[in-house]
C-alpha cells in the first residue's frame, strides 16, 4: 500500500481505466505497477509521466537500453528509491545478468562496467546529487567517452525523469508489489 489511496485497474473510473489499459498493453508482465496505480489519483498527471517515460524509453538511441537501465537503476539507489531499484534492477539483470546489475545496485563504482558506462554514471549520479554544481567541463567528459550531443542530452533527460519519479514513489510511499524482490542498493554519492 501506499501512503495514498491505491486504485486499482479493476476499480477504476472509464478514462483512468483506459490509462491503465495503455499501461498493461506496454508492460512486460501485463500487470499495473503500483506507483501507476498510487499515480490514479491525477489521471492527467499518470498520462503525462507514463508518455514522458515512453518517449524516453521506447526508443532510447542513442544510448542503448542497457545504458537507460543503468542509469535508472544507479539514479534510484542514489536517491534511496528502493522501489524503483527493485523494478529496475531485474530489468537489468536481464540485459547483463543478475551478478553484474546487483554490483551495479550496490556501488556502479565497483562493478565491472565498461569505463563509457561508468562515466555516464558519473554523470547521472552528479546530475543527481549536485545538480547546481555542473559545469561545461562535465559535458566535455562525456564527449571524451564518445557521447555526443544527442546522447547526452538524453542521458541528462533520463537521470531527470528518474529523479522526478523517486521522489513520487518515496513522497507517496508507493510499496513494492508482493511479486518483486526487494534488492540490495548502495547510497552511490
Amino acid at each position: 500500500m501506499s501512503w495514498i489511496t491505491r486504485i486499482a485497474p479493476e476499480g477504476a473510473p472509464a478514462g483512468l481505466k483506459a490509462i491503465f489499459d495503455k499501461i498493461r498493453a506496454r508492460s512486460a508482465s501485463q500487470q499495473v505497477a503500483y506507483l501507476w496505480q498510487s499515480w490514479g489519483a491525477h489521471p492527467e498527471g499518470l498520462e503525462a509521466a507514463y508518455a514522458h517515460y515512453q518517449v524516453l524509453v521506447k526508443d532510447p538511441a542513442p544510448l542503448t537500453a542497457t545504458q537507460v537501465e543503468l542509469i535508472a537503476l544507479v539514479v534510484s539507489a542514489t536517491n534511496g528509491c528502493a522501489y524503483c531499484v527493485a523494478h529496475h534492477g531485474p530489468k537489468l539483470a536481464r540485459l547483463i545478468g543478475d551478478d553484474l546489475a546487483q554490483a551495479v545496485a550496490k556501488d556502479y563504482r565497483d562493478a565491472n562496467i565498461a569505463a563509457r558506462d561508468r562515466v555516464l554514471l558519473d554523470a547521472a549520479v552528479a546530475l543527481t546529487c549536485e545538480p547546481s554544481e555542473r559545469k561545461q567541463e562535465d559535458i566535455e567528459r562525456m564527449r571524451e567517452y564518445g557521447f555526443d550531443d544527442a546522447g547526452i542530452l538524453k542521458a541528462t533527460e533520463i537521470t531527470a525523469y528518474y529523479n522526478f519519479v523517486n521522489r513520487v514513489a518515496n513522497g507517496i510511499g508507493v510499496t513494492i508489489e508482493p511479486r518483486l524482490e526487494h534488492w540490495e542498493f548502495g547510497a552511490q554519492k
